[in-house]
């Protein structure tokens, strides 16, 4: 009995890293290029940390855009270099978060640089399908 608790425990924690790695979008905003990436917290962690990585079309990392460390809910983090549309991004979580998260993205055109936004939420702050 012991062991079949074990293994759904373990193919739930499975699926949740799963899940969590299936962060990918290629970006299609109006710009060419973009200077900034921000990741914001709108999760209910306190502190996240994050990475997004640039991804082949086999979603096979290529690089690391950058690395994100967020302290509070409603605060970001920013990296800032070039980076074109049509590329394929990925966003990681580190091995031992097991928060579900869902996440969106944002274009935004500011006087002296275009950002693309991902805003990171609960998977379960969601709104119900019913009326």
């Amino acid at each position: 009995m012991k062991r079949f608790i074990l293994l759904i425990a373990l193919a739930i924690a499975a699926i949740m890293v799963s899940a969590q790695e299936k962060m990918i979008f290629v970006i299609e905003g109006p710009e060419d290029t973009y200077n900034q990436i921000r990741v914001i917290n709108e999760t209910s962690a306190d502190l996240l940390r994050c990475r997004v990585v640039v991804l082949d079309e086999n979603d096979q990392i290529k690089s690391e855009y950058g690395q994100y460390n967020i302290v509070g809910q409603g605060r970001w983090d920013s990296n800032t270099d070039r980076i074109q549309r049509g590329t394929r991004l990925g966003i990681q979580m580190p091995q031992d978060f097991t928060t579900e998260l869902s996440f969106t993205v944002e274009y935004k055109d500011y006087p002296f640089f275009d950002a693309i936004l991902i805003h990171l939420t609960d998977k379960a702050s969601g709104y119900s399908n019913e009326l």
